[in-house]
């Protein structure tokens, strides 16, 4: 019995004299401590950042900020960069806004300045100011010429009433012989050329006046939409958040343009920088802005489709851009 506590002692006073390997464990592990950290989702304005140019993605986050706080995102909206230096911007087709290489670089840095332009554009869609074709300007000059033509109508006839005359008088001349009937035969064949003549100059002024008069008439209405597309693009990118002195740099750079200074089929631009001047005071920017946050806090960021050969932009609308994707979202897949 002895042999044996003393044998167990020895045991014991040996395995607290041996190091110990075994590792600490802490109490409540958790699981992140023991898994990768995971990478957080890349929000979509950090995706158009790394995937658009960067003219698009600039143009992207205008149009799509834009939109939002104007409620303009039931349709889908396309942006084409137009590959010439020029001072321009165009809308055509359906919500299609066309910008110029010209105004991006001379506007570079300025994103208010690019906005109030993208605006006015879009203003021109929703106004639906799309400039006349040149096959309508054609057909509209065809009705002009045709309505001259019957206001003309009258002296032709006229003309040929004296044709027939003439054919009268000559008779005459053959039945009497006489001298006399030669000389009044040509008298009324020479005033029935004179009126033919003149019924057909009548014809010319007349269209020439009538194109004149829709020229300016094409040039009013086209100044009359201009200043209509810049209170609509002041609203919408003041709305969006954007500077409201943006539209005054954009002025002062379409300003050097050479036709800056003349009514032409646009006002010149120190008129519209006035009457931008009277909006700001009509309709302060901070309180544009307020209403514009409201809109876009209540609706998610709009996604983007760039085409294959990278010449346009398309800022899908709030439904998005697959139809198939709403199909399977009303009916699963």
């Amino acid at each position: 019995m002895l042999k044996i506590k003393t044998i167990l002692g020895i045991l014991a006073a040996i395995a607290l004299l041996l190091p110990t390997n075994q590792p600490s464990v802490k109490a409540n592990p958790t699981s992140s401590e023991n898994s990768p950290p995971t990478e957080q989702p890349k929000s979509i304005y950090q995706q158009a950042k790394e995937e658009l140019p960067e003219d698009f993605y600039a143009l992207y986050r205008i149009l799509e900020r834009i939109a939002r706080a104007n409620k303009l995102d039931e349709k889908p909206w396309r942006i084409v960069i137009v590959p010439e230096y020029n001072i321009n911007a165009f809308a055509t087709d359906v919500n299609l806004i066309a910008i110029y290489n010209g105004i991006l670089e001379q506007l570079t840095g300025d994103a208010s300045a690019i906005a109030c332009i993208v605006a006015h554009e879009m203003g021109h869609h929703i106004k639906k100011h799309i400039a006349l074709s040149p096959s309508e300007k054609v057909a509209l000059i065809e009705q002009i010429q045709q309505e001259a033509q019957r206001e003309a109508l009258a002296k032709k006839q006229n003309a040929q009433a004296q044709a027939t005359g003439m054919s009268i008088g000559r008779s005459a001349a053959r039945i009497f012989g006489g001298r006399v009937g030669r000389f009044g035969a040509a008298i009324l064949g020479n005033a029935s050329r004179q009126r033919s003549k003149v019924a057909q100059e009548r014809i010319d002024e007349i269209v020439a006046q009538k194109k004149e008069e829709l020229e300016q008439t094409l040039a009013e209405e086209a100044r009359q939409r201009e200043f209509e597309a810049d209170e609509v693009g002041y609203l919408y990118s003041a709305k969006a958040g954007f500077e409201a002195e943006g539209c005054l740099r954009a002025m002062k750079v379409f300003g050097q343009t050479p036709s800056a200074e003349f009514d032409t089929t646009h006002p010149t631009v120190p008129k519209r920088i006035e009457a931008f001047k009277d909006l700001m005071v009509k309709f302060p920017a901070t309180s544009l802005a307020e209403e514009g946050g409201a809109l876009i806090s209540e609706t998610k960021p709009l996604t983007y489709s760039l085409s294959k050969d990278r010449a346009s932009l398309r800022v899908n609308s709030s439904r998005g851009s697959s139809s198939t994707d709403d199909v399977e979202r009303l009916f699963g897949q």
